[in-house]
C-alpha cells in the first residue's frame, strides 16, 4: 500500500515535472525579444527665418506602424548650445507619423533628438539641420561632426 501511494506520487511528480518543462517552452516564443521600434526622423528640405516649419517622426516596428506610442518628445537647440534646448511634445498624425510644428528665430545649425517611448522602449535618434543661411565655416563643421541619421541610432532602452 506504501509503495502505491509513494509510487503515485512519484508519477505524479514527474508528469507536474514534464507539464512545467513543455509549458516553458511554448511561452518563451511569446517572450522572445521585440523588434526594435525604428524611429524616422522626417525634416523639411528647407528650413526657413520666422516660417512656422513641421518636423515629422516616423514610428514603425517590424516595417509596421506605430499609433500607440506612450510618448514622442521633440528636443530642438542650436549646435553648441544645449543647455537652452526646448522640448515639445508631439501630436500624431496617421500612419506612424508624429508631428511638432516649430518656428526658427535664428540662421544656423541645430539638432533634433526625438524622444520616443513605445512598445516598451525608449528610443533616441538625433539629426543635424540647417536653418536659414549659414557661413561656410559653419557648413564645414557640419560636415566634421558626425550626425545619426534616422532609424534606431542613439539611446535604446528595452524595458
Amino acid at each position: 500500500m506504501l509503495n502505491k501511494i509513494i509510487s503515485s506520487m512519484a508519477l505524479l511528480f514527474i508528469m507536474l515535472f514534464i507539464s512545467a518543462c513543455t509549458g516553458n517552452t511554448d511561452s518563451a516564443d511569446d517572450t522572445t525579444t521585440p523588434k526594435a521600434v525604428e524611429v524616422e526622423i522626417l525634416l523639411p528640405e528647407e528650413i526657413s527665418l520666422n516660417e512656422e516649419s513641421i518636423l515629422k517622426v516616423r514610428l514603425t516596428q517590424d516595417q509596421e506602424n506605430v499609433e500607440d506610442a506612450e510618448d514622442v518628445q521633440f528636443e530642438i537647440w542650436k549646435a553648441n548650445s544645449q543647455e537652452k534646448s526646448e522640448l515639445v511634445k508631439a501630436k500624431y498624425e496617421k500612419e506612424g507619423i508624429y508631428s511638432v510644428k516649430k518656428t526658427f528665430q535664428e540662421d544656423g545649425i541645430y539638432y533634433v533628438q526625438t524622444h520616443v517611448t513605445a512598445r516598451g522602449m525608449h528610443v533616441m535618434p538625433k539629426k543635424q539641420f540647417v536653418v536659414g543661411n549659414v557661413s561656410e565655416e559653419e557648413l564645414n563643421s557640419l560636415k566634421e561632426e558626425p550626425q545619426t541619421q534616422g532609424g534606431s541610432q542613439g539611446h535604446s532602452h528595452h524595458h
